[in-house]
């Protein structure tokens, strides 16, 4: 098949990692891909790595109508058999692009935010032929605004966790980027965004450096709470203990040096990084948002603690470093975790949603065919 894929997103977060394993996956299994992203964005970078087909596009908007006629001329010249919208933005364009043309659309969402309910909003979701929510939860959330139960499939996020290393060398790992060997080490991953909630996890550290001042917490991403986050760190006297790294592409191997790996986020589609830990052997604590508790069994795990309460995030990441069977046993259930949640096996769930979507439109328009 031939997908053309919409990603217009600026940097580097879930979403565009996401869409880089899906088509690396999709590109296994003999699929032709083209991307539509913007030209000098991380995403763009590492599909020319890959020499995969790009399509440079510098919307204005959502609803750059120069990129959108330019998008469906695409689609006519390549032939692509179906487009699909990695964001809520590129739905915009794509369901620009595909108007008219029974050129099937299909949409991810990641995040468990509502639909709008403006006339825009409305208008592009009703040209979705298919949308994939990354977790149950997403997907309530999405029908609960009227989007048909019927078009909606959960797809889970995944890794590629073949080029990991085996159990984590923290040592070297740790020597290598300057960490204290004998530290204990916490790690959090995500856009300094509200949703992702850092203050309380700077609340949570807090709390534990003043039990043992030897615990360091390395926050790797970047965003616009940066320079208040900066000040809180400073004002709270953690210099020595909370550390922000900013944007990372060693974001695995950061992962593999901890002793233990926190999502703390307020809202969340899934939590992508918590599989990443859970494929190098570290064990988790998260809080109990969006769709978090599919990757542990549902709401209820050890693992889980309520959002906002920085008492219990601090009480949780301290069951960990101090019970080892615990530890132990929450590493053994991520790794069995991470199998389930792979790249290939989403790979494979977005081809046969592909398929049947294509399947449809034929059937219904044979002329398309």
């Amino acid at each position: 098949m031939k997908i053309l894929h919409i990603n217009t997103e600026r940097g580097w977060r879930g979403g565009e990692r996401q869409t880089f394993l899906l088509v690396r996956a999709l590109t296994r299994l003999g699929h032709q891909n083209v991307l539509a992203v913007r030209p000098g964005e991380p995403l763009a970078q590492v599909a020319e790595d890959e020499k995969w087909t790009i399509f440079p596009v510098r919307p204005w908007c959502e609803w750059g109508g120069s990129t959108a006629l330019a998008l469906r001329n695409l689609i006519r010249v390549e032939k692509v058999q179906i487009v699909h919208a990695h964001t809520g933005h590129a739905v915009g364009l794509g369901a620009l692009a595909v108007w008219g043309t029974g050129i099937p659309l299909l949409a991810t969402r990641r995040v468990n935010n509502p639909l709008g309910r403006h006339f825009l909003s409305r208008w592009k979701y009703r040209q979705v032929d298919g949308l994939a929510a990354v977790a149950g939860a997403v997907a309530d959330g999405v029908v609960a605004r009227g989007f048909p139960r019927e078009r909606v499939r959960v797809i889970h996020s995944g890794v590629d966790a073949s080029g990991y290393p085996g159990p984590p060398d923290r040592i070297r790992l740790r020597q290598e980027r300057g960490v204290d060997p004998h530290a204990v080490v916490v790690v959090s991953a995500g856009a300094l965004v509200p949703q992702k909630d850092p203050f309380n996890l700077l609340a949570a550290a807090e709390i534990l450096v003043k039990k043992n001042p030897r615990i360091q917490f390395i926050l790797l991403g970047e965003g616009p709470l940066r320079p208040s986050l900066e000040r809180a760190v400073r004002t709270k006297g953690l210099n020595q203990n909370f550390f922000l790294w900013g944007h990372r592409t060693d974001v695995v191997d950061c992962t593999a040096l901890a002793d233990v790996f926190v999502l703390g986020s307020r809202a969340e589609g899934i939590g992508g990084a918590l599989i990443d830990a859970m494929a190098v052997g570290v064990p988790t604590v998260a809080t109990d948002v969006g769709g978090v508790a599919d990757l542990y069994g549902g709401t209820g795990a050890s693992e889980l603690c309520a959002p906002g309460d920085a008492t219990a995030l601090a009480d949780n990441i301290r069951w960990v470093l101090t019970d080892p069977a615990e530890a132990s046993r929450r590493t053994t259930r991520g790794a069995s975790t991470a199998q389930r949640f792979s790249a290939a096996a989403m790979a494979d769930a977005y081809e046969n949603f592909y398929k049947d979507l294509v399947q449809k439109e034929v059937s219904q328009n044979p002329c398309h065919g």
